[in-house]
């Protein structure tokens, strides 16, 4: 059991989701903005839910999309006024943490210099929020210096079908586990 929440951001394949469902990951999340350069299509999710078991299963778009086999979303815009049906999780700039944000799930990427302001907000900052730190550009070794939030991480291309090498993301496992 790994001792953070965890999501699985940009699948594009099933090895990758594969691997994250064996972590214990909480979400694992996939790309459906046309511009991204981990877009997949709504079948080759559907395809790869069929085949793994464990983690709620998030879509990230621009906008709302109302897709049955979704558990959630991942959003660049805050829809405060909208009544969500399913979990929500908003990207945001750090400096919305740092000023502060209203109640909801929210996603942050940071550089290695703002870690330390992330990691000493004060408790009042953080009341109603449930934060993730996107770590897919940190380095793991400084690790110490991340907030006690979840995380988001990613895997990648594989080399060919079905392999790939994990050694960075096994690291980052090992830390996790209490």
């Amino acid at each position: 059991m790994l001792d953070r929440k965890i999501i699985a951001q940009n699948i594009t394949n099933l090895t990758d989701a594969r691997y994250f469902a064996a972590w214990g990951v909480d979400y694992i999340s996939f790309n459906i903005i046309p511009e991204s350069a981990f877009y997949v299509t709504l079948d080759t999710i559907k395809e790869i839910k069929d085949w793994v078991e464990g983690p709620d299963c998030l879509v990230e778009s621009n906008a709302l999309e109302f897709l049955e086999f979704a558990d959630g979303h991942i959003l660049s815009n805050i829809y405060s006024s909208l009544p969500l049906n399913k979990v929500a999780f908003f990207r945001v700039p750090y400096i919305d943490v740092i000023k502060g944000l209203p109640a909801g799930k929210y996603i942050v990427k940071a550089s290695d210099d703002q870690l330390s302001n992330l990691k000493n907000l004060p408790n009042d900052k953080l009341i109603g929020l449930d934060m993730y730190l996107d770590v897919t550009d940190l380095p793991i070794d400084n690790f110490d210096a991340w907030p006690d939030w979840g995380f988001v991480i990613q895997g990648g291309d594989e080399e060919k079908t079905g392999l790939k090498s994990y050694d960075d993301l096994d690291k980052l496992y090992d830390l996790l586990m209490p």
